[in-house]
């Protein structure tokens, strides 16, 4: 080996990090994937070697959902799993864990609990941490563990990967009173949006990286999983679903089929809606690929217009070349885009035939990150 050859090798091997993420997400097959799980995956892809760590389940996860809770306790639980080369996947089980609630009464409580919560780590997740380069934390319950995290390894570097604001996804008060006071002492914030990092409190080193897509994936050809000839629209992920709007477009339009994943249906659905549940990502990408149009249902406040900028899905669609219909209220400045009022719209035919009518096109994608590239840009913000 040339000697350039050998420095080059010595150099890469140095840049190879220990990163523990820890996240209220879970890494299992048949679930969806969120940022962190791309990132993840790029990352041990890059040479990383990556131990995600999942909190905010417990046994009384049993009583809201009997099969995660089983998924994670079969291989994960309080243990890791290999899920790739140099992708290690674990959850953090205790018999409770401290949870956000819309009650303020019971936040009152939870207040001492998430402090109680995030004081402690079972043994496989402190080793991870004690040994770590970098220590990854999303906004979330996650933020309970931020002091743990600095007592186990007061040199690792640590991210807040903040992808939404607290108070719009619930989150406790404590864990928004936690987030104010140690966001300052992160090396690096990293969030999707400049509305996003403006509306965070103040003192913290805000890094602006956008979302990406898997282009690998999307670019493979795959059959449609439609009737053909028939026309079918798409919504995915469950953030600030709005059931009322995607019902009233669908019984604007009997003639297109809706599909509908990850999100929960209250109640009946006209029968062109077809409800999916959570599905793994890989599963709903020819959806994606082959539908008509995509639906962005957000029920949001002017305080929740920064989705525009950190939306998984509106980049999904809008890399597949997808009309999207979505609220007037997000400021989304791609051709595709085609608003409907969030409040008392009438005009829903109107905004479906735009939609069929508009021209799939791949300048719709025009500056769209791939996950690998956003995997590069957020080490390089943190090193």
């Amino acid at each position: 080996m040339a000697n350039g050859d050998t420095e080059l090798a010595i150099s890469e091997a140095k840049q190879r990090r220990k990163i523990v993420i820890l996240t209220s997400h879970a890494f299992l097959r048949g679930y969806r994937k969120a940022s962190i799980h791309f990132i993840a995956s790029c990352w041990a892809e890059q040479g990383d070697k990556v131990d995600f760590v999942t909190i905010g389940h417990s046994w009384l996860t049993l009583l809201k959902d009997r099969s995660r809770f089983r998924a994670l306790s079969q291989d994960q639980a309080n243990r890791f799993q290999v899920i790739a080369a140099n992708l290690r996947a674990g959850a953090y089980l205790p018999p409770f864990h401290a949870f956000s609630s819309s009650n303020r009464f019971l936040n009152v409580t939870n207040a001492a609990f998430f402090r109680l919560y995030g004081s402690y780590l079972p043994t496989f997740a402190r080793r991870a941490i004690a040994d770590a380069d970098l220590v990854v934390i999303e906004s979330g319950s996650a933020l309970a563990f931020f002091n743990k995290v600095k007592r186990l390894n007061s040199r690792a570097r640590t991210l807040y990967f903040c992808r939404d604001l607290l108070r719009s996804i619930g989150a406790a008060p404590v864990l928004q009173e936690i987030q104010a006071a140690q966001i300052g002492c992160f090396d690096t914030v990293c969030v999707p949006s400049e509305r996003l990092g403006a509306m965070l409190p103040p003192g913290g080193r805000v890094c602006v990286i956008p979302q990406g897509v898997d282009a690998a994936l999307f670019d493979r050809e795959q059959p449609s999983p439609y009737q053909p000839g028939s026309r079918n629209a798409i919504s995915i992920g469950n953030m600030l679903f709005d059931q009322a709007s995607v019902a009233a477009v669908a019984a604007a339009a009997p003639d297109v089929n809706f599909h509908v994943f990850g999100a929960a249906w209250s109640g009946w659905a006209q029968p062109n809606i077809t409800i999916y549940g959570e599905r793994d990502f890989e599963s709903i990408v020819p959806y994606l690929q082959h539908a008509d149009f995509g639906i962005a249902p957000y029920r949001l406040t002017a305080d929740e217009v920064y989705l525009a900028e950190s939306s998984l899905k509106l980049a999904q669609y809008s890399y597949c070349g997808l009309p999207i219909l979505l609220p007037d209220l997000v400021p989304f400045k791609r051709a595709n885009g085609i608003p409907y009022r969030l409040h008392g719209e009438v005009a829903w035919r109107e905004k479906i035939d735009a939609a069929l009518a508009m021209r799939r096109s791949t300048a719709f994608r025009d500056g769209i990150m791939t996950w690998d590239e956003v995997a590069r840009q957020t080490l390089a913000a943190v090193f």
